[in-house]
C-alpha cells in the first residue's frame, strides 16, 4: 500500500461520535474561568481529549488494546451546585398556597407534601405529592404556573413545561444523571436536571418543542446515548403578584427590553427588570445592565445574556468573581481590547489584550464615585449612572495580573463610605 493508496473512510459509530461531541460540550458548559485565555486553553484540551476518547473507543476490537476507566476520562456531568439551589422535602414558605390558588379540583394546600424544590434566578420549581397525584409548580416573584396532577408512568417522561423554560417530570427506571437538550440545537440549549427520587426538576432552563435526554456516561466503555422525549404543551402562567412595569421608553430601557425579548433561555419576569447603565467597553463591544431584586444581568451587543445571583456569592460558578458590599455589589469581568503598538512592523501593529472591568449595582444613595486602586497603576474612577457603575480598562496595557485591588466608595463630599479589598 502506497502513501496515497489509503483505505476508504470508516465512520465512527454514532455513540462514539456523540461521546466525543459531548466531551467538547462539557468543556464549553463548564463554569467559566475568570481569565478568558484560560478558557480558550481549556477548550483546546477538551477537543484533544475528545479526539483521544473517540479513537480509543473505536479501537476496542483490537485484542492488544486495553482500556480502563482511568485511561479514558468519563463524560461525567458537572455538579449541580453551580446551577441550582436544591432542597429535598422542602418548599418555600407560602409556595403551596400560591400554587393551590391557581389550580382546580386539588386537595387543600395543607395536604400537599413537598418532594423537592430546585431554584435558579428567582425561579422556584417544585414537586408536591397530593392524593390526586404529583403536582409540579413554578413560582417567580410575580407569577405562578401549576400542572394538573400526574401519575408516575414508570418511564423517563417530561410532564410539565413553562414559559420560562422550566421542565419537570419522572425519571422512570433511569438511574443515571442526565441532561435535557433541545433536539434541534443541542449545543446551545442544554441543562442538567436535578433529581429527587422518581422526579426531576430543571428550573429556568430553555424553551424547545423537541427535547432529548442525554444520560451521563459514567464508565469509559459506555457509549453516549440520547432519548427523544415528548414535550407537553406549556402550562398557562398566571401573574398573581403584579408589579408596575419598569421603564422601556428611555434608550437604556429600550435596549434592555429588546435584549430580553425572545431569548432562547427566557429571563423570568422580563417587564420587572430595571434598566441600568449602558456602556461601551470597546469600539465593538457594549454592555446593557439590568437589575431585578438580587439579580444582575449583563446583555452584550449580540444579545448574549449572563445573570448573576447575589444571594449565592459563594457558588463555585462565580467563586472569586462576585463582589458584595453594603454600598455596591457587582462582578469582575474580563474582555478583550485592541491596542496599537507604536513603531511595530506593519504585520504586528496591533494586539489584543484582555483587560478587566468592575460592573456593579449601587445599593446606597450616598455613593457618588467608585475608585479601583491597583498597586503600581493609576487609579480608575467612575460615577454611577442609572443606578449602576462600570469601572473599565483596569488593565488596558496588557500587563500581568495584579496581586489585588481596593474598591473605594465615596460620597459627594469625598468621604469614604466603604472600602473593599479583593485578592486575585
Amino acid at each position: 500500500m502506497t502513501d496515497l493508496d489509503l483505505p476508504p473512510n470508516s465512520p465512527l459509530p454514532d455513540g462514539v461520535r456523540a461521546a466525543a461531541l459531548i466531551r467538547v460540550r462539557e468543556g464549553l458548559d463548564a463554569p467559566p474561568p475568570r481569565h478568558l485565555p484560560l478558557k480558550i486553553a481549556a477548550i483546546v484540551v477538551a477537543v484533544v481529549t475528545a479526539t483521544t476518547l473517540a479513537v480509543q473507543l473505536g479501537d476496542r476490537g483490537d485484542s492488544t488494546a486495553t482500556t480502563t476507566p482511568t485511561e479514558i476520562p468519563e463524560l461525567r456531568h458537572h455538579d449541580l451546585d453551580p446551577s441550582y439551589d436544591v432542597r429535598t422535602s422542602s418548599a418555600p414558605d407560602g409556595a403551596a398556597q400560591r400554587c393551590h390558588a391557581q389550580s382546580t379540583g386539588l386537595p387543600p394546600a395543607d395536604q400537599w407534601t413537598p418532594i423537592a424544590t430546585a431554584s435558579r434566578h428567582r425561579v422556584d420549581l417544585m414537586a408536591f405529592e397530593t392524593t390526586a397525584g404529583v403536582v409540579f409548580c413554578e413560582n417567580t416573584p410575580m407569577s405562578v404556573t401549576v400542572s394538573p396532577p400526574s401519575t408516575d408512568p414508570g418511564a423517563l417522561t417530561i410532564a410539565f413545561t413553562t414559559a420560562t423554560g422550566s421542565m419537570a417530570g419522572f425519571t422512570g427506571s433511569e438511574t443515571r444523571s442526565f441532561a435535557l437538550a433541545a433536539g434541534t440545537d443541542v449545543q446551545r440549549k442544554r441543562a442538567i436536571v436535578a433529581r429527587s427520587g422518581r422526579v426531576f426538576l430543571m428550573p429556568d432552563g430553555f424553551v424547545a418543542d423537541s427535547v432529548v435526554a442525554q444520560p451521563e456516561v459514567a464508565e469509559s466503555i459506555d457509549l453516549a446515548q440520547t432519548f427523544e422525549l415528548t414535550t407537553p404543551l406549556r402550562s398557562p402562567t398566571v401573574v398573581d403578584r403584579p408589579a408596575p412595569p419598569e421603564d422601556r421608553g428611555s434608550a437604556e430601557g429600550r435596549r434592555l427590553g429588546e435584549c430580553l425579548a425572545d431569548q432562547p433561555q427566557p429571563v423570568p419576569d422580563p417587564d420587572a427588570w430595571r434598566a441600568g447603565q449602558a456602556i461601551a467597553l470597546t469600539p465593538t463591544e457594549s454592555v446593557q445592565l439590568g437589575h431585578y431584586q438580587d439579580l444582575l444581568l449583563l446583555c452584550r451587543k449580540d444579545r448574549t445574556v449572563v445573570v448573576y445571583d447575589f444571594r449565592r456569592p459563594d457558588t463555585p460558578q462565580w467563586a472569586r468573581t462576585l463582589i458584595t458590599g453594603t454600598t455596591v455589589r457587582g462582578v469582575l469581568t474580563f474582555y478583550y481590547i485592541a491596542r496599537t503598538i507604536p513603531n511595530a512592523p506593519t504585520t504586528q501593529d496591533s494586539a489584543a489584550f484582555d483587560t478587566l472591568a468592575l460592573i456593579a449595582e449601587v445599593t446606597d444613595p450616598r455613593v457618588a464615585t467608585v475608585t479601583v486602586v491597583i498597586p503600581g497603576r493609576p487609579d480608575v474612577t467612575a460615577e454611577p449612572v442609572a443606578g449602576s457603575v462600570v469601572v473599565r480598562d483596569l488593565r488596558s496595557d496588557g500587563s500581568g495580573r495584579p496581586p489585588g485591588m481596593r474598591i473605594v466608595v465615596r460620597d459627594a463630599a469625598g468621604t469614604v463610605v466603604e472600602e473593599l479589598t479583593y485578592e486575585f
